[in-house]
């Protein structure tokens, strides 16, 4: 055999398998701990979107995630642009995020970043730019803690 088919392929994901019982919880396997090593810190935000069953590890730097969650009444063709621009104007990355449309007229936004965001602005500030967008009908900001 030759040098190129003894080589391991490249992976793209690591895989493990478990079993699913309320009364004893999921530990991660040492490679996952270690492949969701954050920059600084020791933490992360677990996400579970219900509806495709798909779990989100997410590593942050600090003990607390901001959830910013959007109801939009009507959506426009130029939400989206908006909502960057506004992320993009106020300096905020986020972790993670997500949009369903129930109908034509009723869809929600939901975004995560790490609190660190907030230290060069605050979450009224957050709140009133994105109520400002046209078709916004409410914009709620929870803070997760580890």
């Amino acid at each position: 055999m030759s040098e190129e088919e003894t080589k391991k392929p490249a992976e793209v994901t690591i895989a493990h398998m478990t079993v699913i019982d309320e009364n004893n919880p999921i530990k991660l396997p040492d490679k996952f701990i270690e492949a969701l090593q954050p920059d600084q810190g020791r933490y992360a935000v677990i996400i579970l979107a219900p509806n495709t069953r798909i779990i989100r590890i997410i590593p942050t730097n600090s003990s607390s995630v901001a959830k910013i969650n959007i109801n939009i009444g009507k959506l426009s063709p130029d939400f989206l642009r908006q909502m960057g621009s506004i992320f993009i104007r106020l300096g905020i990355k986020t972790l993670y995020s997500t949009g369903l449309c129930f109908t034509q007229d009723a869809c929600v936004y939901e975004g995560y970043f790490d609190s660190s965001e907030l230290e060069s602005v605050s979450v009224d500030t957050i709140k009133q730019e994105f109520k400002s967008i046209p078709g916004v009908a409410s914009v709620t900001i929870d803070m997760l803690e580890a």
